[in-house]
C-alpha cells in the first residue's frame, strides 16, 4: 500500500486557491504547453468543471509558502490511464525540488486511485530539458512528430510513462525516504565522530 504523501521536507502540495486560477493561466501561457481559451473562460471552465474532473494542486516551497508551480492530474481513462503535469519556472527552483514534485504527484495518482494502471507526462521539445535527470529513467513511450504550435514553430510531443509495478517497486520507496527527511547518522545506524 502507498502513503499518500502530499509533501517532503522542502515541498508541500495543497490545493489550488481560487484567486490562484489566473496564475495557472498566466504561467502555462508562458510555458506554451497546453492550448489555452481566454483568461475569464479559463477561470470560469476551472470554477465550474475542474474540480470534478481535475486535480489541481498549489506546490509551494514548505519554508516560504512561495507558490513555485503547479500540479495537475487529469484525464482519467477507463482504461486504467490519467494525465499528470507539472508547471513550473525550473531557473528559479532549488536542484531537486521539480523532481521532488513529480514523484509526489506520481504517488498521489497512484495512492488515490487504486484502477490506475499507468501515469502519463507529455512534453515537447521546448520544455524537455527542464525536466533535467528526472525523465532518464522513465520510458519514452511514443513521439509525434510536429505536433505541438509554439514560439512560431511545431514541436515534437512526446509521452513517457510510469506503470504503477514500477512506481511501486522503485519510485515509492524512495519517495518515502524523502518525505521522511533527513535523520540524524546515528538514527541511519552510523556513529557520530568524537
Amino acid at each position: 500500500m502507498l502513503t499518500p504523501h502530499l509533501e517532503t521536507p522542502r515541498v508541500r502540495f495543497s490545493p489550488i486557491a481560487p484567486e490562484n486560477v489566473t496564475k495557472l493561466y498566466d504561467l502555462l501561457t508562458e510555458l506554451g504547453l497546453e492550448s489555452l481559451p481566454s483568461r475569464d473562460a479559463f477561470s470560469e471552465s476551472y470554477h465550474s468543471v475542474a474540480k470534478r474532473f481535475v486535480d489541481i494542486f498549489e506546490i509551494q516551497l514548505r519554508r516560504t509558502g512561495e507558490v513555485l508551480g503547479f500540479g495537475s492530474i487529469r484525464e482519467h481513462d477507463p482504461a486504467g490511464h490519467v494525465k499528470l503535469g507539472i508547471f513550473m519556472r525550473t531557473n528559479r527552483l532549488p536542484v531537486g525540488v521539480g523532481a521532488e514534485s513529480m514523484m509526489l504527484l506520481v504517488n498521489h495518482a497512484f495512492a488515490n486511485w487504486d484502477y490506475l494502471r499507468k501515469v502519463y507526462v507529455l512534453t515537447t521539445d521546448a520544455s524537455l530539458g527542464q525536466f533535467g535527470s528526472a525523465l532518464l529513467s522513465t520510458p519514452r513511450e511514443a513521439s509525434l512528430p510536429r505536433h505541438v504550435y509554439f514560439q512560431g514553430r511545431l514541436w515534437d510531443l512526446h509521452f513517457y510513462s510510469v506503470s504503477r509495478s514500477a512506481w511501486t517497486a522503485n519510485g515509492a520507496p524512495i519517495l518515502d525516504r524523502i518525505a521522511r527527511g533527513p535523520r540524524s547518522r546515528a538514527a541511519a545506524g552510523g556513529s557520530r565522530p568524537e
